[in-house]
């Protein structure tokens, strides 16, 4: 069956995204949410499905399982229609790492059965006319199927570094992602970087976009910076990112430790939720850090924005990182960061002008950064406003709309 396009300009766009925010869980891939509202504001409607993790009540027995289990099947973000089908597909690294990786036709086709009912329902209620997978797989995979029966256009935009080292370490998986990139009328990724890495997937793609994230220059020009109290007067260090290893919040903490003597006068503020936090309230405990660094856990994205506008400096020395939203973001504020060198990041923060680039998994290397932009306001000031400039440039949510909004038109046409 092939799905007859009787809208003579680009009008709706299908977004798939398996990392969406949730009614329980606003600040999961809130980039995909803030991407989305860049784009309807250039006329084009979106539509969402969000393939969403079965939980039975039955067997909710934590409250994170009875907060999944109650994800409804069709939810509106300020008026934005998101279906969140429910699937067998559980994002747990042990069935990632001994099932899907080795087995991923067991993974895709139970997500496109339990999938194409809602698919249904959307096309009826919501004609669109291209599709724009987040992520090759699983969500690419379900673009290139509605593809195949409907004849629609398929954008893949791949945004995860570990997905993609799965594929290279897995030859089955790595097939269906060939599949799919060979299949797809536009490829995107954040950086050069990743784009190799397709490239090495699919040699003979020459075409690979490259369209980064955003920082909100509009929030950041209508923000009001004050230190609330218990911070005034402090140098505020701020990060944020999930409590992952490759983040490398333990390398930031011990840093922290390294200097504490030198700036009595710093504070630490890590925002973000994950596997780590134990981990990390012990090794904050152990160096008596206590009373330097907090853990603020998972925030809403406009709270995580507000603290960005009073903080010093920006810091997230993380590894295996296709891009980050949130250097962005902090530029916007015309803050300094800090990140590591060899990521995607580095592309256009360069060390010295936007910012401060350091050697992963080193905690002496991002001392010394810190050390520097602690004691030289002028040089804060200057990477500051050269981040800000970077992101009136180019890492703006209207440049980057356009840039979507152009390659929609040219896969439809």
């Amino acid at each position: 069956m092939i799905y007859i396009l009787t809208m003579k300009s680009l009008e709706r766009v299908l977004w798939i995204s398996d990392y969406f925010p949730r009614p329980h869980d606003p600040t999961t891939g809130v980039w995909a949410l803030e991407t989305i509202f860049a784009i309807q504001k250039r006329g084009v409607e979106v539509v969402v499905l969000s393939p969403t993790p079965w939980i039975p009540r039955w067997l909710a027995f934590t409250s994170t399982l009875r907060e999944w289990s109650r994800v409804p099947t069709e939810f509106k973000i300020r008026d934005l229609p998101v279906f969140y089908p429910k699937c067998p597909h559980y994002p747990h690294h042990l069935v990632v790492k001994y099932l899907y990786n080795f087995i991923p036709f067991f993974e895709s086709s139970l997500i496109w059965r339990w999938c194409k009912g809602t698919i249904s329902q959307i096309i009826d209620r919501y004609p669109f006319q291209a599709i724009h997978s987040n992520f090759i797989f699983p969500s690419g995979f379900i673009g290139f199927e509605i593809k195949k029966r409907y004849g629609i256009p398929l954008i893949v935009h791949e945004r995860s570094m570990t997905r993609l080292t799965m594929a290279e370490n897995h030859p089955i998986r790595r097939n269906v992602y060939a599949q799919v990139i060979r299949e797809a009328d536009g490829v995107i990724t954040v950086s050069q970087k990743m784009a190799n890495l397709i490239k090495e997937v699919v040699p003979n793609r020459k075409e690979v976009d490259i369209i980064r994230d955003a920082g909100d220059i509009e929030t950041a020009d209508n923000s009001m910076p004050q230190n609330p109290e218990g911070y005034q007067g402090k140098k505020i260090i701020l990060s944020v990112g999930a409590l992952i290893g490759r983040k490398g919040h333990e390398y930031l903490i011990r840093a922290i430790n390294y200097i504490k003597d030198e700036f009595p006068d710093i504070k630490c503020i890590i925002i973000g939720g994950g596997v780590l936090l134990r981990n990390l309230e012990k090794l904050i405990n152990d160096l008596k850090l206590n009373n330097i660094v907090e853990l603020y856990g998972k925030r809403p994205h406009d709270e995580v924005l507000k603290i960005m506008s009073w903080c010093d400096v920006f810091v997230l020395p993380s590894w295996n990182e296709p891009f980050g939203a949130v250097y962005a973001e902090a530029m916007a504020f015309a803050k300094p960061v800090i990140a590591c060198e060899g990521e995607g990041i580095s592309e256009v923060v360069k060390d010295g002008v936007q910012g401060m680039l350091v050697k992963k998994k080193d905690t002496v290397s991002l001392a010394n950064a810190l050390k520097k932009i602690l004691t030289d306001e002028n040089l804060a000031c200057i990477l500051g406003r050269n981040g800000r400039n970077l992101v009136e440039n180019e890492l703006n949510w209207s440049y980057i709309s356009k840039q979507l909004f152009d390659l929609y038109n040219r896969v439809v046409i």
